[in-house]
């Protein structure tokens, strides 16, 4: 059997003596997928700003179109359970397609549905055709250019943060008006969600000894003072745990060892003159210690959103509102900030079902290479708890930066199982 190491499994490759022409394309795709990781950051490029097309999509659709032309697909990236992570967003796409058929918007429902297809559905199938190095290259690449522009991002706050409107020339919310630290993604919330997201690789890495133990730590202080920047408390909830999962699954009973140092780091860091930003303080702190977490930032006005979902789909278990269409009967005009609910309302229940079983299949994964590969394990449990926070206070959940850390834990979950 293909261990999908070396080569994609169940891929498509060309015959030993390949010709140039399919080599030349199979490089063109590769330095496209590497572009695209590299570009994942930069949400406001995009090609029109009403839809979530970006440059980086640009180029994974660039690199889809020469994987398919040199052969370099992989039709079963996920070994056994391919067919039924298929099936899992077919269901999904399904009801969403019919609901919106039915009730809502079929303009609407196409795209919304291609943002699903192309991110769960593609994606997988040229960016894991390639051999392990490779595979290595492009987490490494996607989870240091996060790192990197939090890097950029933290010297620009602490350098213009401000003057008001002083960042606007690199992006409208690149520090909000309450100074909260939005880097290229547009938003605090969402710059906290990728770094919550690009935690867990960095403790992998270290863990590991992919990454030098110096450069790991680096890395995570980098991570983490731009979380604190931010002033999530989603963020924060979802890094903590996090951090918390991954250190407790990987090191067992030695897990207070990292959990120590990394107190003493922060005491070193507060003795040495560290403070926390105001934002932090306002938003996070005041909210932890008044125990009141509806007082921390927009709170109150999404679970007014929640519970308007929650009444909504009532009416909606066979048929949804239609793609995009929650917005257009909401009292506050904005889709609910709950991926599961916004799917419930619009898709109906059957779309909830196929959105449930496939995180269920990543769970599932999970779990077992805990089994198999205690660190690949951990990985993909932390990840799997992000991400469903995440998707908690979130809309819809198709951006690529969103996806493509999920993909990427269980593709290293399904590579631990096959190995053993």
């Amino acid at each position: 059997m293909n261990t999908g190491f070396d080569t994609p499994l169940g891929g498509l490759s060309p015959a030993g003596s390949a010709s140039l022409a399919h080599q030349v394309m199979d490089r063109i795709a590769y330095r496209a997928i590497i572009l695209g990781l590299a570009l994942l950051p930069f949400m406001m490029w995009r090609f029109h700003p009403d839809i979530q097309f970006t440059l980086g999509d640009g180029c994974f659709a660039v690199g889809l179109v020469f994987a398919l032309m040199s052969g370099r697909l992989n039709l079963n990236p996920f070994a056994g359970l391919t067919a039924w992570w298929i099936l899992a967003f077919c269901l999904m796409l399904l009801a969403l397609g019919v609901s919106s058929l039915v009730n809502g918007d079929p303009l609407r429902f196409a795209v919304v549905g291609s943002q699903y297809l192309f991110a769960y559905l593609v994606l997988p199938y040229f960016i894991f055709g390639r051999s392990r190095a490779e595979l290595w290259r492009f987490i490494t690449i996607s989870v240091g250019i996060v790192v990197l522009a939090e890097l950029f991002s933290i010297v620009m706050y602490y350098l213009y943060g401000d003057v008001p409107f002083g960042l606007a020339w690199i992006n409208h919310n690149f520090v909000t008006g309450a100074q909260r630290l939005g880097s290229f993604f547009g938003s605090a919330n969402r710059n906290a969600a990728v770094i919550s997201l690009a935690l867990p690789f960095v403790l992998f890495f270290i863990r590991t000894g992919y990454w030098p133990l110096w450069i790991g730590l680096i890395g995570a202080a980098i991570l983490g003072l731009a979380l604190i920047l931010t002033a999530s408390v989603t963020g924060l909830i979802s890094s903590s745990v996090a951090l918390l999962v991954f250190v407790v699954a990987a090191y067992g009973w030695r897990a207070w060892k990292p959990m120590a140092a990394g107190a003493a780091l922060l005491l070193v860091a507060f003795a040495a003159g560290f403070t926390l930003p105001q934002s932090f303080e306002e938003r996070v702190l005041g909210a932890v210690e008044s125990g009141d977490i509806s007082s921390a930032g927009t709170y109150s006005g999404r679970m007014d959103l929640i519970e308007e979902a929650l009444e909504i789909s009532d009416d909606t278990n066979i048929l949804g509102l239609g793609a995009d269409q929650f917005r257009a009967v909401s009292d506050g005009e904005a889709p609910v900030h709950n991926a599961f609910l916004l799917i419930w309302t619009e898709g109906g229940l059957f779309a909830l079902l196929g959105w449930c079983f496939a995180l269920g299949l990543f769970a599932f994964v999970a779990v077992k290479a805990f089994a198999a590969d205690r660190t690949a394990g951990a990985l993909a449990l932390s990840i799997g708890f992000v991400f469903v926070i995440v998707a908690s206070a979130s809309t819809h959940m198709y951006a690529r930066l969103w996806v493509v850390p999920l993909l990427f834990a269980m593709r290293i979950g399904i590579l631990a199982l096959v190995r053993r």
